[in-house]
């Protein structure tokens, strides 16, 4: 007996270190998970970076391509004087600036970066945009090309 309550001490003890720690974990959406400042958010082992300049109506460049499978680390790089966003995902999803395979970097200031991280893994067609206001009507938006 007084081995288990010793145990369950023990455990107890063990929690509530672990919680005051941060060892409970909230769960974020991978837009959550992309929201990190530039220089903060190192690009997966073996993922490649693209930069994408954006600006309110366009974004540089325009079309990038990608292997099915391959990794991408999004550089979103705000080259205006307002705040924009990077969405990535399938084209539709794009679109429609909602669904389940968008992953996204918001708020991005004028003059900062952020980061998307994604995984084209589908048949597409893939796309990328800012749907801040009027910037995707405007031509702010890119598609992804698969490649053998």
């Amino acid at each position: 007996m007084r081995k288990m309550l010793g145990l369950v001490a023990g455990v107890a003890v063990v929690a509530i270190a672990v919680a005051a720690c941060g060892g409970a974990t909230a769960t974020k959406s991978p837009a959550e998970e992309s929201e990190a400042p530039a220089a903060s958010q190192p690009a997966a082992a073996g993922a490649r970076t693209v930069v994408l300049e954006i600006a309110a109506g366009k974004i540089t460049p325009a079309t990038v391509e990608v292997k099915k499978g391959e990794t991408i680390n999004f550089e979103a790089k705000n080259v205006s004087d307002v705040q924009v966003e990077l969405i990535v995902g399938t084209q539709a999803d794009v679109d429609a600036d909602a669904g389940d395979s968008l992953k996204e970097a918001e708020e991005i200031a004028p003059g900062t970066s952020k980061f998307v991280e994604y995984t084209f893994d589908g048949d597409g067609p893939y796309g990328f945009g800012d749907q801040i206001e009027d910037h995707y009507a405007k031509g702010a938006k890119g598609t992804i090309t698969l490649v053998p």
